[in-house]
């Protein structure tokens, strides 16, 4: 039997402040880069998280780093690949959306890596809700 979905949005800028501690994402501009991490996570993920009954914190987490790695990405001059303020070091080149998805998956792996929700085969637990 399947699950009701869970709605959007999975995190909520209180969780994001309060129980992920996180600071670098204004308020304002939490909501638009919270979809832009969810679906990322989707993609991932096979879209098993839509199936879940509730939403885990690993999962909520997993979306509150992916945005907060959007928003410095995004912050960043075009063309610049990593900047060092105190001692003044710019790296230049192209980033591409092939190597940010890389970098969005490691951050993500980071909190999913031991709930099977990136498991690229059939899942007992996922998959045979059915």
């Amino acid at each position: 039997m399947l699950h009701e979905a869970v709605k959007s949005p999975y995190v909520d800028y209180e969780y994001y402040a309060k129980a992920f501690l996180g600071t670098a994402i204004p308020e304002p501009s939490f909501p638009a880069l919270e979809k832009k991490a969810e679906a990322f996570l989707h993609r991932i993920t096979f879209g098993r998280v839509k199936r879940l009954p509730e939403i885990p914190n690993e999962v909520k987490d997993a979306i509150c780093a992916m945005a907060e790695y959007n928003f410095r990405e995004d912050k960043k001059t075009p063309g610049v690949r990593s900047e060092n303020i105190d001692g003044y070091s710019v790296s230049y080149g192209d980033s591409t959306e092939t190597s940010r998805s890389a970098e969005l998956y490691s951050v993500a792996k980071n909190y999913l890596s031991d709930t099977g929700l990136l498991h690229r085969g059939r899942s007992r637990k996922y998959d045979n809700q059915c």
